[in-house]
């Protein structure tokens, strides 16, 4: 057990975030105890694939004295329900040797680092059948079943399995939601707000999710436990991977719970075993269909998602190319309603640039376009839009920013861009400055981009001309000395 468990995990100070367990631990085990018999012969047995998952999601640092706290909470709830300390112990004994094995596979032979592919997927479901097995083994081992053990330790192994391989997706994506929640990520809440509008305008699939299980209980017969799968598969496509998850648990609850109340489905012969074996395959199979297909999915979006963050940035600064950032700014100045405050339109053109390079190398000047898209990305709000216009001239759009803001951010690129320090090929630092042109959308109310860009941009060499490295900005005295031209 030392490789598993290090001293440092198991520290004082941690104890008092990890008591909570211990009671988690004894409801999920009561709780499961009292709902056994709504599942009736399908069976479902939710504790120790919620115990699993709740280990799983814990940081690392907590896991051994979790397992302290988790012991006496399942030990408490089992020797209180059968009023016999030593079933108790058996009893948690057993079920925890399942949830080690989950467990064990998932956060220290494969470490899963996030689940959206198919094989994260599988691998969860081949770590629920083997907790199970464990399970099961466990009990005969002990003799735990008196009567007919081989036959509820199959049964045991399948209602584990199904439950493992319900439950542990739903935690594990909702944990890492959470996790990415609790740490700001802007863009990915941005994102899933758009998924979630999806769902709200897409509810075809759910719609037919609920008519296949109606259609199911409604008539029944032998082939009535696989109408959800395609509707689940539907869900698949339509839904981000959480939301699938969600439905799949909720169908196949659904369908278990309609099956205990001998509304429809086929009920399995309680004398027959074969019977049982096949109404359990077939609810796991309606579990790992769309949950496959989920991960499959999620990861094609992610490789798409990719391609696209490769085309639409510059591969050298990781600032938006041109095509990219024009067709962002113009989305955000054609919305509607328009912004209360506005949009800033600002351009950016590194000073001596073209000497730069020609006195330091063109790896210099990279170096110089590197730093310098770090600083500004760093500055910027992550709403903004930053690109590369081309060569050492750049743009950025501050969307719904009144005019002081804009002149404030500006003066604020310039004094840190003024501030970097490149070693490249001698002891003295290569210094840069930046010329600036700010210009406001209120000024030019019906400009269309291509007029603010052009505009900004004759501004900027007006900052140029006045001796480089400034801050100028369009005032309406000046707007009759300009003549924008387009520069789309």
């Amino acid at each position: 057990m030392s490789g598993i468990f290090s001293r440092s995990q198991c520290g004082t100070r941690q104890l008092l975030r990890v008591v909570p367990i211990a009671v988690i631990a004894y409801l999920l085990i009561d709780i499961s105890l009292m709902l056994r018999p709504a599942f009736g012969p399908v069976g479902f047995w939710p504790a120790t694939a919620l115990l699993a998952g709740m280990l799983l999601c814990l940081p690392r640092k907590y896991q051994c004295l979790a397992w302290l706290m988790l012991v006496p909470g399942v030990l408490l709830a089992y020797g209180l329900w059968y009023h016999n300390a030593a079933s108790g112990l058996v009893n948690t004994a057993v079920d925890l040797s399942g949830v080690f094995v989950a467990w064990f596979l998932l956060a220290r032979v494969w470490r899963l680092e996030h689940l959206r592919t198919h094989q994260a997927i599988t691998k969860i479901l081949v770590a629920s059948l083997a907790a199970s097995a464990s399970t099961a083994l466990a009990g005969l081992l002990v003799h735990i079943w008196p009567q007919a053990p081989l036959r509820t330790a199959t049964e045991v192994l399948l209602r584990q399995w199904l439950g493992y391989s319900t439950l542990l997706p739903v935690c594990l994506l909702w944990f890492t939601s959470l996790s990415k929640y609790i740490q700001h990520d802007r863009r990915h809440h941005r994102t899933h707000l758009i998924k979630d509008v999806q769902f709200v305008r897409t509810p075809w699939p759910i719609l037919l999710l609920i008519l296949a299980v109606a259609l199911a209980i409604g008539l029944g017969g032998p082939g009535a436990i696989a109408f959800p799968i395609p509707a689940l598969l539907l869900c698949a496509y339509a839904y981000q991977q959480q939301t699938t998850a969600w439905l799949t648990l909720a169908a196949v609850m659904g369908v278990m719970f309609v099956d205990s109340q001998e509304w429809g489905l086929v009920l399995p012969n309680e004398g027959s075993i074969l019977d049982q074996i096949s109404l359990q395959i077939g609810l796991q199979l309606m579990v790992a269909t769309p949950l496959l297909v989920s991960g499959s999915l999620a990861a094609r979006n992610d490789l798409v998602l990719a391609l696209n963050q490769a085309l639409d940035h510059d591969d050298l600064t990781h600032a938006l190319a041109r095509q990219a950032f024009i067709r962002g700014a113009t989305e955000y100045l054609q919305q509607s309603p328009a912004a209360p405050h506005g949009n800033g339109v600002i351009m950016m053109d590194i000073d001596h640039f073209k000497t730069l390079n020609d006195s330091h190398g063109h790896a210099a000047g990279d170096s110089v376009l590197r730093e310098f898209s770090r600083v500004v990305h760093e500055a910027i709000r992550p709403n903004d839009l930053f690109g590369r216009l081309g060569g050492e001239e750049f743009s950025l759009i501050l969307p719904d920013t009144p005019p002081e803001d804009c002149l404030q951010v500006a003066e604020r690129l310039r004094h840190r861009i003024e501030s970097i320090r490149l070693y490249h090929d001698s002891d003295e630092p290569l210094q840069i400055t930046v010329s600036i042109g700010v210009v406001h959308d209120h000024l030019l109310p019906e400009a269309s981009l291509s007029t603010l860009l052009s505009t900004a941009d004759q501004v900027m060499y007006m900052a140029k001309n006045n001796g480089r490295n400034q801050v100028k900005h369009l005032m309406p005295g000046q707007m009759r000395d300009l003549n924008p031209v387009p520069m789309l």
